[in-house]
């Protein structure tokens, strides 16, 4: 991997394809679309001795969706928030208490239509590190970092089909990094990161 520049990413990610409905043709419907929440995730990138490296959360296993699976800060729009890029913001900074001030934004990856019915707005901005983090203990059981050399390597994540809805559908699957194994719509927005970034990897 060739040393990233922020504007080296800034740009791969605006060139980006941001249409990602057509890989959920065989789940949902553009009526069943219709009634799907908005919702955004951040994908908080920092460098740290000359590499790049992608935060996760374990959420907490007192969670209603998604419980105890790896996944990126995030959550549902609310009326209060003025966009999607602040409701991204906003859930880091609940959930792992990075200022919204203290993030820089690359831009966003499209929004992907998940099983528990929102659509999600992927954005990716860089964080300082080390950061004085503080863990919303009700959410997020930990954090922790994966190198994004390791991320892009292919022989480190594989497609297993599950049966969702009566149909097998393709699930991407990472292999386990220090204890977690990120797999379903977050390893998704991974790859969707990876994607955006291949032409600079």
């Amino acid at each position: 991997m060739t040393k990233l520049s922020k504007m080296a990413i800034t740009k791969a990610i605006e060139f980006y394809e941001h249409d990602h409905h057509r890989r959920y043709d065989i789940l949902f419907s553009t009526d069943d679309l219709r009634w799907f929440r908005r919702a955004a995730v951040m994908i908080p990138l920092f460098e740290n001795d000359d590499d790049w490296y992608v935060l996760l959360t374990q959420r907490s296993n007192a969670l209603d969706e998604h419980r105890g699976q790896v996944a990126f800060p995030g959550g549902a729009k609310e009326e209060k928030d003025e966009n999607l890029q602040w409701t991204a913001l906003r859930e880091m900074h609940e959930e792992i208490g990075i200022e919204p001030h203290d993030a820089q934004i690359f831009g966003h990856l499209g929004d992907i239509p998940i099983i528990t019915k929102y659509i999600v707005r992927m954005f990716v901005g860089q964080i300082p590190w080390p950061y004085p983090l503080k863990i919303s203990e009700d959410e997020v059981e930990s954090v922790f970092t994966v190198p994004l050399r390791w991320l892009a390597d292919p022989a480190h994540h594989t497609i297993r089909y599950r049966s969702i809805a009566g149909r097998e559908f393709p699930v991407i699957y990472f292999d386990y990094f220090d204890g977690h194994q990120l797999w379903g719509a977050s390893a998704e927005m991974t790859l969707a990161l990876l994607t955006a970034l291949r032409p600079i990897l």
